[in-house]
């Protein structure tokens, strides 16, 4: 049964999810990102942004894999950010992915 929206059931277990992503987790992701043709290029575990890492992928990223690892992030609650580097002639892909949640 999940809790109601709001109540302090649920918004511990958020709190929870934002202690950071996992070893296991990162490990997880840069299987991905190297599936869709990129890598994990720094991880952060114990600094200010514990839990937090940074994918680099070639442009064009393959398509699949990348919406796959896109899709991941989403279904595991990690939030992304997706920077594409030399517009207008795009040359790759950085994504940094994080739980950090403010308190």
């Amino acid at each position: 049964m999940e809790e109601p929206r709001g109540s302090e059931a649920a918004i511990a277990k958020i709190v929870k999810l934002s202690q950071g992503i996992s070893i296991a987790e990162i490990a997880r992701i840069s299987e991905m990102a190297t599936a869709a043709g990129g890598s994990l290029v720094a991880v952060d575990v114990d600094g200010d942004w514990c839990g937090t890492g940074r994918l680099r992928l070639k442009w064009p990223p393959k398509k699949a894999e990348f919406q796959s690892l896109l899709d991941h992030l989403v279904q595991s609650r990690v939030n992304f950010e997706v920077l594409i580097n030399g517009i207008p002639v795009p040359e790759e892909i950085l994504v940094n992915a994080t739980r950090r949640f403010a308190r």
